[in-house]
């Protein structure tokens, strides 16, 4: 039987086991996560690791909760933040909700009164017949070595071409540069570029190395690891 089948596998997962010596230290966890609804403007499910990270119980987690643990210095940049988070994902429709997840850090207070710094990662789960964000799934990871600000903190990763989405076009690229990149990306020379593009071989060359000059790089391979996702969801 089909249901028979199911129970045997199930049975047959770790946390099933009753001979299991190892044991869960809290140290070694380091993030948890929770549900939101876009709509209903409230959180509806937060798991375990929170009341492990924070000190807090999961149904003390609202979202007035958590502005009110924000640190005071941060929470201007927190609302910044979450608005450059709109500006972006009010002009995706279907399924290019689904393609990005907007990064940020910032500092909150857990129970015992001080306060730690977390990298919040929120990525789109659902989008109703409209093409519109409904839920979204928020991942909140410890970041122990971290003292200030990170320069160029708030990000957006495209999971699709695995590199930060430049939202605020730092290097001033045009949108000329911006395709070449992404041709570069591909894997076209110079000449291949150059004729899909209808322009000169000295052009693409130009502006291959306009773009290097802009991006402070002194290769592709290192403007692409600037820009490549690196840490984000460990």
């Amino acid at each position: 039987m089909p249901e028979a089948k199911w129970s045997k596998l199930v049975q047959s997962q770790s946390s099933y086991a009753r001979n299991d010596d190892s044991q869960e230290l809290a140290e070694l966890i380091t993030n948890y996560f929770f549900l939101f609804d876009c709509f209903e403007n409230k959180i509806i499910f937060t798991n375990t690791s929170f009341e492990v990270v924070t000190g807090y119980t999961s149904t003390d987690f609202t979202l007035e909760f958590l502005l009110s643990i924000i640190h005071p210095e941060d929470l201007e940049y927190f609302y910044q933040s979450e608005e450059n988070g709109l500006h972006f994902t009010n002009k995706l429709l279907f399924n290019d909700h689904y393609k990005f997840i907007l990064s940020y850090s910032y500092r909150i207070r857990i129970a015992d009164g001080s306060y730690i710094w977390i990298n919040q990662q929120c990525q789109g789960i659902e989008v109703n017949t409209q093409g519109h964000l409904t839920k979204t799934l928020v991942k909140h990871k410890v970041i122990n070595d971290l003292v200030s600000q990170p320069e160029n903190d708030y990000k957006i990763y495209d999971k699709i071409k695995n590199i930060f989405v430049d939202a605020d076009n730092c290097f001033r690229l045009t949108k000329r540069e911006l395709e070449i990149i992404d041709l570069i990306r591909e894997g076209l020379s110079s000449d291949q570029i150059a004729e899909q593009l209808f322009l000169s071989r000295n052009t693409i060359i130009t502006h291959r190395r306009n773009i290097l000059n802009k991006a402070n790089s002194s290769s592709f391979f290192e403007l692409f690891k600037k820009m490549r996702f690196e840490t984000l969801l460990g």
